[in-house]
């Protein structure tokens, strides 16, 4: 099967839209930059952007920065400016996109222009690949969740949150699984700036989809708070949530 697109959106395949802007002092010399997120919009206005850039310029001084993050097509891009170090005065630049897939993920990339300098540090890949959590259904209306790195260990109780007729393809009339079942954590599926009692310094709130039987069977949620630490956003604390 083939499609053919109207001629207009050829025309404007190339062409570079500045999709986002911010004014904010990045790279710590008192002056002030303009933060742009870039990029084309091959379709026309759908919504989905490609080959997206963040760009940092100082007109006064000329310099210009440009950042093309490894995930850089997607949807709804957004930039957040601010404070994530307590003991230091440089802002960070936090980029999230969204992929437009049906999980509901994003990808989400923070950087640090101190100095002129670009550090990424934060990555939506690195944060998956050291939050992995195992899950399944037990006896008794249950389901476990832990961490494999045993910063968490928790259950679900499923008679809280699902009817007879769910359970009922689960479960024998006493309680014991019929076969084993497993559900799933997914990957980072939403992070947000975080601010604790009003402060101007930000943490950041992370939240992984519990899953049941199908992708829509939501059970809850794992959040993990994250604060800026010895160089690195490390994680304060755990918690499981579950959907009522």
């Amino acid at each position: 099967m083939f499609f053919r697109f109207p001629e207009k959106f050829m025309k404007n395949k190339d062409k570079v839209y500045i999709i986002d802007k911010k004014f904010a002092d990045v790279n710590g010399d008192g002056r002030v930059e303009t933060l742009m997120i870039t990029g084309k919009k091959p379709y026309g206005e759908n919504g989905f952007i490609e080959d997206m850039a963040l760009v940092v310029m100082n007109k006064k001084t000329g310099l210009n920065i440009k950042v093309k993050p490894k995930e850089n097509s997607g949807y709804d891009p957004k930039l957040f400016i601010a404070k994530f170090d307590e003991k230091g005065s440089i802002l960070f630049v936090f980029l999230s996109i969204d992929s437009g897939g049906s999980g509901g993920y994003h990808f989400d990339y923070i950087y640090s222009f101190k100095n002129n300098v670009t550090n990424l540090v934060f990555d939506y890949d690195k944060f998956n690949d050291e939050n992995v959590y195992d899950a399944a259904y037990e006896n008794f209306y249950k389901v476990g969740v832990k961490s494999q790195n045993k910063n968490l260990k928790g259950v679900i109780d499923l008679k809280s949150i699902r009817d007879e007729e769910y359970l009922s393809k689960i479960y024998n009339k006493d309680g014991t699984l019929k076969e084993p079942e497993a559900a799933g954590v997914l990957s980072l599926s939403n992070l947000s700036p975080l601010s604790i009692n009003g402060s101007e310094i930000f943490d950041l709130l992370a939240g992984q989809r519990i899953i049941g039987l199908y992708n829509s069977d939501t059970l809850g949620y794992v959040e993990s708070i994250l604060r800026w630490d010895k160089g690195k956003f490390m994680t304060i604390a755990v918690r499981l949530v579950v959907s009522m």
